[in-house]
């Protein structure tokens, strides 16, 4: 072997381990726990009074896809990637064609203001909607009640109302890297088309629909399903807005309710529906690239 060879291979040997240790080992891991009937007191240490680890094969897979906690959870979580990727998409193209318009004055300046939620900690953002949604104390309550609203809703402990309130949260959260894709696309869109359009007679809704949105079909398809991924594998928000509520909405929230969030922790179940959740976000991206063939643009 030549000196050179070996010393590439001497220096890409370190971040290989990181990556077989940080990124495959606890996904086997994981996936072996959900074959078993890990819980607390026979994992990892075993205790006197807990029946023994063993392998119980699909029983975990058995009891997820029976279970109605996981059922409702798996119908609420894809309830909430329809809505809120539909809000998310929309206001993402509604800004990026606004902030294109040359009639628009400023349009560098509203746009790094409106990607400062883009660059705020996530833990912080969710407190200040927590506050803003608070049913007594809310900034959005009180102006409701001063607008003629007597009783306002329960943003925090009713379940609609706390829906409703986290799309609202994650639009605000999304919108800037979906503004930003979508405005980098549209600046790609030829002045000619526009021109040969607006001399044929086209007024701007026609433009808007049937040139330029179609030109830019492609990366509003990646960020489409980039973010409804995202909003499939929902937790942090919900956990801390209001975990006890949305703990049987979101599927992995479920799971770690399950894992970690019981008086006996089932690591087992968790891990089944952790590992459920994941081959249907897998099957779910490889039937939306196929469909959207996305692949197809990014080849040519």
């Amino acid at each position: 072997m030549e000196k050179r060879t070996l010393a590439a291979i001497i220096l890409i040997l370190p971040g290989i381990a990181a990556f077989l240790f940080f990124n495959i080992y606890p996904i086997v891991y994981s996936t072996y726990i959900a074959f078993t009937n890990a819980q607390l007191g026979n994992f990892p240490i075993q205790t006197p009074n807990a029946p023994p680890l063993r392998f119980v094969g699909l029983e975990n897979f058995r009891w997820a896809l029976s279970d109605s906690g996981f059922r409702s959870a798996f119908l609420w979580t894809w309830l909430f990637v329809a809505t809120s990727v539909t809000l998310k998409v929309f206001s993402g193209i509604f800004l990026a064609v606004l902030y294109t318009n040359k009639r628009v004055l400023g349009k560098a300046l509203y746009r790094s203001l409106l990607i400062i939620p883009w660059a705020l900690p996530l833990l912080f953002s969710i407190t200040v909607w927590r506050f803003m949604f608070d049913p007594v104390f809310g900034p959005v309550n009180i102006i409701l009640q001063n607008i003629g609203i007597s009783h306002p809703p329960d943003w925090v402990n009713n379940t609609v109302w706390a829906f409703v309130a986290l799309n609202i949260i994650e639009v605000w959260l999304a919108y800037p890297f979906m503004m930003t894709v979508v405005i980098s696309a549209l600046q790609s869109v030829p002045d000619t088309l526009i021109e040969a359009a607006i001399i044929d007679g086209a007024n701007y809704w026609q433009r808007l629909t049937k040139i330029i949105i179609p030109l830019v079909s492609k990366p509003i398809a990646f960020i489409t399903i980039l973010t409804s991924a995202a909003s499939f594998q929902y937790f942090l928000v919900p956990f801390l807005y209001n975990g006890s509520l949305f703990k049987d909405k979101f599927l992995l929230l479920y799971g770690y309710q399950k894992a970690f969030g019981s008086a006996l922790p089932q690591y087992g179940k968790g891990a089944a529906v952790m590992l459920i959740a994941t081959l249907i976000l897998a099957v779910y991206m490889y039937v939306s690239m196929k469909i959207t063939r996305i692949q197809e643009g990014v080849s040519q």
